[in-house]
């Protein structure tokens, strides 16, 4: 007998101080650069870093890691740690791995939205410790997604650690392509998750989805906007019973449950100040 299910992906994010600027200003790097890899004992997912203006200096970003909240929750102790990456004299990349505190007294450090499966956490880098992130307003708002910026068969992609894989020595995520899936996408207050057909696997929890933003149809440069958080995936399961034998397989269906990007706002918005 076989049935759909939800399966949750293994994915965290984490966020940190500073540096903006290291790629051209194109969709696709910019949001690859943004993008890290969180891991401890426990789990290893994806996540990505968005700076917001300081409430007391608004010359100053603050940068927010953002992930899928059960990342976060199924990761044990206090730490987890989060793959950077810095650039070398040669202008080649060179992989590090940096604590971060997650958890301290048994308390949770992270802001959870109340309705959906995602989370962000205000970051503190070490000293001299640099990365890259991208700027609030590259989160599309609902108003976007009411006008049809996205819509179903719309072309997306998804930088993330399928199984735990890096694209290199240095630490990249590897990047996914895939297509909305679901119809209708709005509102989104009812239809607060919608499907991307892209081969996900654990890892991919918490990895942005984006599509190129063109303002204008003449724009040469395009811009990222980042529609969505990846938090799980369909597969199908089938149970199989014998005289000697008892068997659970799980087959992926290829498709992933994405957050609207309006969720993620919703978090930030909730972290201190």
């Amino acid at each position: 007998m076989s049935r759909p299910s939800r399966s949750f992906l293994l994915i965290c994010c984490i966020a940190a101080g500073s540096s903006v600027g290291a790629y051209p200003a194109e969709a696709i790097p910019e949001t690859l650069a943004a993008t890290y890899k969180l891991t401890n004992r426990s789990s290893t997912a994806t996540c990505f870093v968005v700076t917001r203006p300081d409430a007391d200096d608004t010359r100053r970003q603050e940068l927010i890691l953002v992930t899928a909240a059960h990342v976060l929750e199924k990761m044990s102790g206090d730490e987890c740690r989060i793959v950077l990456r810095a650039r070398g004299e040669d202008g080649s990349f060179v992989r590090e791995e940096v604590p971060l505190k997650i958890r301290s007294a048994n308390r949770s450090l992270w802001i959870k939205h109340p309705q959906v499966d995602v989370a962000a956490l205000k970051l503190t880098l070490p000293a001299g410790r640099t990365l890259d992130a991208l700027n609030l307003e590259r989160l599309a708002r609902e108003p976007a997604i009411e006008t049809g910026k996205l819509h179903s068969a719309k072309e997306v992609w998804i930088p993330c650690y399928p199984a735990q894989l890096e694209a290199n020595s240095a630490g990249f995520p590897i990047l996914r392509r895939g297509a909305v899936a679901s119809f209708p996408l709005t509102p989104i207050r009812r239809f607060r998750t919608y499907l991307v057909d892209y081969r996900t696997f654990g890892g991919d929890s918490g990895a942005p989805v984006m599509m190129r933003d063109r303002e204008t149809p003449a724009k040469v440069t395009d811009r990222p906007l980042v529609v969505g958080l990846v938090i799980g995936q369909h597969r199908e399961t089938t149970r199989s019973v014998t005289p000697v034998e008892e068997r659970t397989v799980h087959r992926p269906l290829g498709l992933a449950i994405v957050v609207h990007a309006e969720f993620i706002r919703q978090t930030i918005d909730r972290v201190p100040r």
